[in-house]
């Protein structure tokens, strides 16, 4: 597997920045995670939009879903014009509903609701989800090839499942938004960090970042715990 960072920042894209978006590819299969704003201009620079087939939104707030709303009207004139000849699979929660309304457009998408019991299995990856802490309905989302494990915990708060789920996975993506004594429903770079040791996971890459905090910032903060962490950089990638 391997992980390319489109899109890192939330809740709004800094200068020449992106929201959350997140490409893993597995042999010749690719899947979009979250698709925030000015995510889907940068999917094209690794592929044609003919060849998304698979997309996991971990949530429906803005800056993980807003290009879904231009995707989907660039999908269906495709479609008109015989480009692209099957609607794009779609695992999401089912609420809001008016944002699961606004993705039923013209069998575009077609929409698979995930719950913490949903597993799937998209070539030889086999994929399970655990229900987060956010104000709305939001999942972690996990990988495995049958060798590695990646894990991506969405937008979260503090709680008690993440821990077990994400336990000895080879590389954690996780929402590290705060720092120091700041509130709000993220998690903090340190405590971040401090999941991840907890864990067992091999590799950490701190992803969601405020775009008026640098990225020095946020790696002093996390690597009181863990010296190696990564802070997400746009464009890098990262071999599970």
């Amino acid at each position: 597997m391997k992980l390319t960072i489109l899109g890192s920042h939330g809740p709004y894209p800094g200068k020449d920045g992106a929201c959350s978006g997140y490409l893993l590819e597995n042999n010749r299969m690719n899947i979009l995670i979250d698709c925030g704003n000015g995510v889907l201009s940068r999917y094209q620079r690794y592929y044609d939009l003919r060849d998304l087939k698979y997309i996991i939104l971990t949530h429906f707030h803005s800056d993980h879903v807003s290009d879904m709303m231009v995707l989907r009207y660039a999908v269906d004139i495709r479609m008109r014009k015989g480009d692209i000849k099957e609607p794009i699979n779609i695992y999401c929660p089912n609420e809001p509903l008016k944002v699961l309304d606004d993705l039923n457009f013209n069998g575009v998408f077609k929409l698979n609701i995930v719950d913490e019991k949903t597993k799937l299995k998209i070539d030889n990856l086999l994929i399970s989800f655990e229900k987060m802490e956010h104000p709305v309905l939001t999942y972690a989302v996990k990988f495995n090839d049958g060798k590695k494990t990646f894990a991506f915990s969405g937008d979260t708060m503090e709680n008690d499942r993440i821990i077990p789920f994400i336990k000895s996975c080879d590389v954690f993506l996780c929402d590290g938004n705060l720092l120091g004594d700041e509130k709000g429903p993220h998690l903090t770079a340190r405590r971040a960090a401090e999941i991840s040791k907890a864990a067992d996971c091999k590799k950490l890459i701190i992803t969601h970042l405020w775009p008026q905090h640098t990225t020095d910032e946020y790696f002093n903060e996390a690597s009181k715990v863990i010296q190696d962490v990564i802070i997400a950089k746009d464009f890098e990638v990262y071999d599970i």
